[in-house]
Order: C-alpha cells, then sequence, then structure tokens
C-alpha cells in the first residue's frame, strides 16, 4: 500500500447503474481501493418507477424473461467477482431499490466509508446536460467525499488543483488531498476580484484607482494563501496561483495549462439556497472541466 489511510476507515463506494458509462467510476474506484488496501463496495440502485416507465413505453411483458431486479443483482454480482479477481481487493455488492440519488446518499451515511466514486452519466440520463442528473444530486446530498469519475481510472492522480476561498471548507480539502495523495504535484488555487468594479468605474474611478483596488485584493489574497498554506503544513510541498477573475474560469483555465487529472473542491453547504445550487463555483467547474473532481464536505 502506497498511500496511508486511517485504519478505521475500511471500504468505499462506488455507484453504479451497470452500464458501460458507470465503467469508469467503478474502475477508478477499485484501482484507489487497491492503491489503499481498502474494501469496495459496489452499490446499484434498482429504480422501480424507471422499470415500469419501460415497461408502459415498450410493452416489455412480451420480451422481459426474467424479473429485472434478479438480472440487475445477478450483473452485480458478477462484476464483483470480476473485479475482485482481476486486481487482488475485497469487493461485495449492495442492491437498494428506490430513486438512486436518495438511496445512494443514505447508503453513504450508513456505511463507514472514506470516499463514494460515481460516474458522470448514467444509463438514464436522457434530458441531463453535461453531468447527469443522478451524480448531480448525489453530489449535494451526500455527506462523505464524492469523486465525479470523468477520466480513464489511474491508481494515483499526478497534477491536482486544489481551489481555495480560504474557508474552513478548503482548508479541509486541502487537508484530504494531501493526505490521500502525497505523491502528486499540488497547486492551491484561488481567484481574486474587485467587487462592484464595473459599477466603480461608472462612477468616475479611474483605470488607477481600479489597478490600486486590484494590487490591494492580491495583496490580501498572498497573505491569505501564506496563512492556509502554513496551516495544512505545505508551504514547501504545495504551488500556489492568484489570478484576477472569476473563481471558475481561474480554475477551468488552470486545470488545461497544468493538465490537471484532479480538482479539489470544498463544499459549502447548509442553507437552500447552497443546497439547491450546490454553489455557482462548483456547478461551473462541473459543467466545463474535463477532469475528475473531488468534492469534499
Amino acid at each position: 500500500m502506497n498511500n496511508s489511510i486511517p485504519q478505521a476507515v475500511q471500504r468505499l463506494i462506488a455507484a453504479t447503474d451497470l452500464s458501460p458509462a458507470s465503467d469508469i467510476a467503478v474502475e477508478q474506484a477499485a484501482l484507489l481501493a487497491k492503491e489503499w488496501n481498502l474494501e469496495l463496495v459496489l452499490l446499484h440502485v434498482f429504480n422501480d418507477g424507471f422499470w415500469a416507465t419501460i415497461k408502459a413505453l415498450y410493452e416489455a411483458e412480451r420480451w422481459a424473461v426474467n424479473e429485472p431486479v434478479l438480472v440487475a443483482r445477478n450483473r452485480l454480482s458478477q462484476q464483483t467477482s470480476e473485479l475482485a479477481q482481476r486486481h487482488g481487493i475485497r469487493v461485495r455488492g449492495e442492491t437498494r431499490t428506490g430513486r438512486a440519488a436518495s438511496e445512494i446518499a443514505a447508503f453513504g451515511r450508513e456505511q463507514d466509508a472514506q470516499l463514494l466514486v460515481v460516474g458522470e452519466h448514467g444509463e438514464d440520463w436522457i434530458g441531463d446536460f453535461v453531468v447527469g442528473g443522478t451524480a448531480l444530486k448525489v453530489l449535494k446530498r451526500a455527506e462523505l467525499p464524492v469523486l465525479l469519475a470523468r477520466c480513464p481510472a489511474r491508481a494515483d492522480f499526478a497534477n491536482i488543483i486544489v481551489a481555495t476561498d480560504f474557508s474552513d471548507n478548503a482548508t479541509r480539502a486541502a487537508q484530504l488531498a494531501l493526505h490521500w495523495f502525497p505523491r502528486a504535484r499540488m497547486q492551491l488555487v484561488h481567484a481574486y476580484f474587485v467587487a462592484f468594479e464595473g459599477r466603480m468605474r461608472m462612477a468616475g474611478a479611474s483605470s488607477e484607482d481600479i489597478e490600486r483596488y486590484r494590487a490591494d485584493e492580491c495583496s490580501r489574497a498572498e497573505q491569505k494563501v501564506e496563512a492556509q498554506l502554513t496551516a495544512v503544513h505545505a508551504k514547501a510541498s504545495v504551488g500556489k496561483l492568484l489570478r484576477l477573475g472569476s473563481p471558475a474560469t481561474v480554475l477551468n483555465e488552470q486545470a488545461e495549462r497544468l493538465g490537471a487529472d484532479l480538482i479539489v473542491i470544498g463544499k459549502h453547504g447548509g442553507t437552500a439556497w447552497d443546497e439547491r445550487l450546490l454553489g455557482s463555483v462548483t456547478q461551473n467547474v462541473l459543467y466545463h472541466v474535463g477532469c475528475n473532481v473531488l468534492l469534499v464536505p
């Protein structure tokens, strides 16, 4: 085992709808389980309401010779055995019935799990845009770290961006990333801006005034990022980037520039607005970057 994971934690969860689209998440979870020597739990949620819709649309009684939930359990059992044999890891399968996002989030609460891995899309993502509706709902509701797996699976990540707004959530996210991926090249990224810059210009502020305010914001951000790196004991090992612009734009551009394979974001939650929108920055990142995203509560 190369990475050190707390011994009290024994498992991670991969949600699968047994479609090829979810195989990226399953394979990513298997590689991490092997790397960290953890048990992998494959969770499949059988949506009986979705199956009822299929039966109504396609007269499934004429061709569905087996009970669908039993077919799903058999396929999950086969995938569990195949992963265990191929990777040499402990794997077990669990099946739930109901709405996928709710059941996945509830299962995550029940388990002493380190991480939940989900795919970007499943088989029933018709009508969703970029990030499937189930994945987005899970990201909103889950109370444990969630990895949105988008790229070909790898045992470890090489280039990681940690987004920061200097909040406690961002500090926790940075600490977790350092602990889980100690060999990665890591960069702390913060986007700063001058509030109401456009209105100040309309009211008569000169370009020199705006540049001075920008410099002040950058200086304050520099002090905060140094304090945060000190707090996570990473001044010598983690790079930093302070850039003028909107957070989502800066993160997206830097991810492309570095060839990042993972962006780590601290989840802000608690209010009805946060729960509904997940956070505008986070949602913009999810919609626009092509790499994996780890959301840390």
